[in-house]
């Protein structure tokens, strides 16, 4: 689990880095399901948003697992 998140964390802070690059009117697609291989077209900004929103997620749940065990 805690290896899982840390690769998590990175995969995140690479992509929040790489859509923050962007130029502003650039077309960002993403997929809407997980196991499908359709992609859509998203709002680049929301997405940014979304994808930093995960990062702060993961990176809250990495700090509280060491707190999980001590308890």
């Amino acid at each position: 689990m805690n290896e899982e998140l840390k690769n998590k964390i990175h995969e995140l802070d690479i992509l929040t880095e790489e859509l923050s690059s962007l130029r502003p009117n650039a077309t960002v697609y993403a997929k809407k399901v997980p196991s499908s291989r359709v992609l859509f077209r998203e709002n680049k900004t929301i997405l940014t948003e979304i994808k930093r929103k995960e990062l702060v997620e993961a990176k809250e749940a990495l700090v509280a697992i060491p707190n999980q065990a001590h308890a």
